[in-house]
């Protein structure tokens, strides 16, 4: 006896929505593989045509992905982000290319600090200070990167507040100091959330992070900005275009 209730829709529309129900209960997690299509066109009561072009309509929208030979498997959960690391985006403008509302928490400034560690990379004498800025990154209200940034504190006005950087960075020294980032240098380091960050993302102890290390240069190739930015994996996902040689 058939699981499907009658509608005027397609058969097959209506198997593919019972499978998506199952995939928004948590009944088929990401990485599962369904049962055989005799055994599901038995539990729907539907021939395997019906089920196949229900498994072909939830392939096109990328939540199943059928291996030949192997079985159908739900698809692993998708990142709401996915930028390529080539492309010098700020976040506000990743988050906003996806139709979402950009905002930052937590917003911490320091003046007048040494970053022993970073002089040599600014080029800066033992004596020169910098401007250390902590945030968290929202999208829509929830928090998906954490930032820290470094920046030679002659590069930005000595009446800075936390409200004047309220927006991206990069529009900020551009708009602000002048400064026009050109390009960066970047480094993807793999790195599990910890007590500080859990809090920061809303995630677990253990969570898996993805570390962004970049220091940035002007079109002149002067060190203006070295950022950590830690992306939530499960809301980010970088690729890279690489060309043979």
């Amino acid at each position: 006896m058939s699981l499907i209730k009658k509608d005027s829709r397609p058969l097959y529309m209506l198997v593919k929505e019972k499978i998506d129900e199952k995939i928004e209960n948590g009944k088929y997690k990401p990485g599962d593989r369904l049962p055989s299509e005799a055994k599901l066109s038995e539990s729907f009561g539907v021939s395997r045509a019906t089920l196949r072009e229900a498994l072909r309509v939830l392939e096109k929208e990328v939540k199943v992905n059928r291996q030949q030979g192997i079985g159908t498997f739900i698809t692993e959960k998708l990142a709401l982000f996915k930028s390529g690391i080539e492309e010098l985006n700020s976040i506000t403008q990743t988050i906003e290319a996806m139709g979402l509302k950009a905002g930052t928490v937590d917003l911490e400034l320091k003046m007048n600090q040494q970053v022993e560690d970073l002089n040599k990379e600014f080029e800066l004498n033992k004596n020169d200070k910098m401007v250390i800025l902590h945030r968290t990154r929202t999208a829509d209200d929830e928090p998906v990167a954490y930032c820290e940034d470094y920046l030679p504190q002659r590069l930005v006005p000595n009446n800075i507040t936390e409200d004047d950087i309220n927006i991206s960075l990069l529009s900020f020294l551009q708009e602000e100091s002048n400064i026009y980032i050109s390009y960066a240098v970047a480094d993807i380091v793999p790195v599990i959330a910890d007590k500080s960050l859990v809090a920061k993302l809303n995630l677990n102890i253990g969570d898996p992070i993805l570390l962004l290390k970049q220091m940035h240069y002007d079109d002149r190739d002067n060190p203006v900005l070295y950022s950590k930015n830690y992306f939530r994996s499960d809301k980010f996902e970088f690729h890279v275009l690489r060309n043979r040689g």
